[in-house]
């Protein structure tokens, strides 16, 4: 049977949390929904029967037999949705009460809309220092985007603009869509293989329609440390991630203007890349990665970030010879 509105829970292994999860999706003001668990593997099984003893029968529960990671439940949660809409949320974090009825409501009310992003509002431990780390995130991208206000709580973006804002940062609003499922199936399963699918699904919904922006904060986020890939040491992951998913753009047939950006933005990405091989005294990678970002293009920073790689990859290599 079909509803209203299916939100997408991913887990694994952090059964307090969903419990905690499910509760604010059942206490919503809007009544209309399914939700899907996708167990990614937790150890043990996330049990069907304790969940729907606690939450009722609006709760169904997927489980994949081996852990294909977070973007990979999603996508299953996608597949077996039913909803008009479908909206996500992660094991450790919440919903407002007026999310969803929020989220809808708007939706339905300006239909030119294709993907709606949610505000974030932090709490735990962390949230402190978090808050103000995405207040700053957030600041400098509303500037670049100049929307258009549409409601007291309401933001609407032109397509390119926000898409080139997103190539430089993606903040956590931005990774909090509600759709229709049409328009999910539209811009495309998230990417299992790529650690940051939550903004590259971001910046392939800028492609595919009109975005808005929800301002009030009514995404709960979590800051407590307990992130799986927010962690420092996955540093280097994030930016072997972004550079993967400008090259991806890179192959998607995008206007000549946006191409030519998307592959500036690839090299400022290897730059990136390369510094951070640099700080980890990986002069070889650094190099690698700058002589692999000159067949997009070739810019005056490239050949200073290329020269400082060599250096290092020679301060590297005169290091073990003396040893």
């Amino acid at each position: 049977m079909s509803c209203l509105v299916t939100v997408i829970i991913p887990t694994h292994n952090r059964p307090d949390l969903l419990d905690e999860a499910i509760s604010s999706v059942a206490n919503q003001t809007l009544a209309d929904l399914e939700v899907i668990v996708v167990d990614d593997c937790s150890t043990p099984p996330v049990n069907p029967a304790q969940i729907q003893e606690k939450f009722g029968t609006k709760i169904k529960v997927l489980r994949h037999p081996s852990s294909l990671g977070g973007a990979a439940a999603k996508n299953t949660g996608i597949n077996a949705a039913s909803g008009k809409y479908i909206a996500f949320l992660d094991d450790d974090d919440l919903y407002a009460p007026t999310y969803l009825e929020k989220a809808v409501s708007t939706l339905e009310n300006h239909p030119e809309i294709n993907t709606l992003f949610m505000s974030v509002a932090w709490f735990g431990p962390n949230s402190k220092w978090t808050h103000e780390s995405y207040t700053d995130a957030m600041n400098k991208i509303l500037a670049d985007l100049a929307g258009t206000q549409v409601t007291e709580s309401l933001l609407e973006f032109d397509a390119d603009r926000l898409f080139k804002a997103l190539l430089k940062r993606v903040p956590m609003a931005f990774q909090r869509p509600v759709a229709t499922r049409e328009q999910v199936r539209q811009i495309g399963l998230y990417q299992e293989d790529c650690l940051l699918w939550d903004c590259d699904w971001a910046l392939r919904a800028a492609l595919n329609g009109r975005c808005g922006l929800v301002t009030e904060g009514l995404y709960l986020q979590r800051s407590a440390g307990q992130g799986y890939s927010s962690q420092p040491r996955r540093r280097m992951d994030h930016s072997l991630s972004n550079l993967e998913i400008k090259k991806q753009l890179i192959k998607r047939n995008v206007r000549p203007d946006l191409a030519k950006l998307i592959r500036l933005n690839y090299i400022q990405s290897a730059q990136d890349l390369s510094w951070e091989y640099i700080n980890q005294n990986q002069g070889l990678l650094a190099v690698k990665t700058m002589m692999a970002s000159f067949q997009y293009g070739i810019h005056f920073l490239q050949i200073k970030f290329l020269a400082h790689a060599l250096y290092s990859c020679g301060l590297s290599l005169f290091s073990k010879i003396r040893r």
